[in-house]
């Protein structure tokens, strides 16, 4: 929990204010997330529960981009936690996850999963239903990041 603090105080005057909870499945990434919301009293937004858990075929992801764009006008707390971003990374979906999540962070705090590792000085983001992850070299980041083992 302190280090969640102890990071988000680093990004809190980033242009990218964004923490990423980076770990395979079963790592404890969503036990983190839902700790510290507990902590706080913030609610995790769960964008599976909002979407589904794939972009409808055909249709635009700029959709889900301008949802947040509304959801993000009335959001109050200081924190936006997001769980559960599997919609994102979809074999419809046209999203680059990391962009998608700093241009939310340009605007607001984030906390996120991220279902990947670090390795070999990158950031690999692993997508099961798409034949292949993504990679971000670590030095181009611009957030922080936790990693769960």
């Amino acid at each position: 929990m302190n280090e969640i603090k102890t990071k988000l105080e680093a990004v809190k005057d980033a242009k990218y204010k964004l923490l990423l909870i980076v770990g395979k499945p079963g790592t404890g990434k969503s036990k983190l997330i839902h700790d510290y919301a507990q902590d706080t009293g913030n609610a995790i937004l769960d964008l599976n529960a909002i979407f589904g858990e794939e972009v409808p075929e055909g249709s635009d992801s700029q959709y889900i981009t301008n949802f947040m764009d509304g959801f993000l006008a009335t959001y109050k707390p200081d924190v936006l936690l997001l769980d559960n971003k599997r919609v994102l990374y979809s074999k419809n979906s046209q999203i680059d996850l990391l962009s998608f999540l700093k241009n939310i962070a340009e605007k607001k705090t984030v906390v996120a999963t991220w279902n990947g590792m670090v390795e070999n000085g990158h950031l690999v983001h692993i997508r099961s239903k798409v034949d292949h992850d993504l990679t971000y070299p670590l030095d181009s980041l611009e957030c922080e990041y936790i990693v769960c083992e």
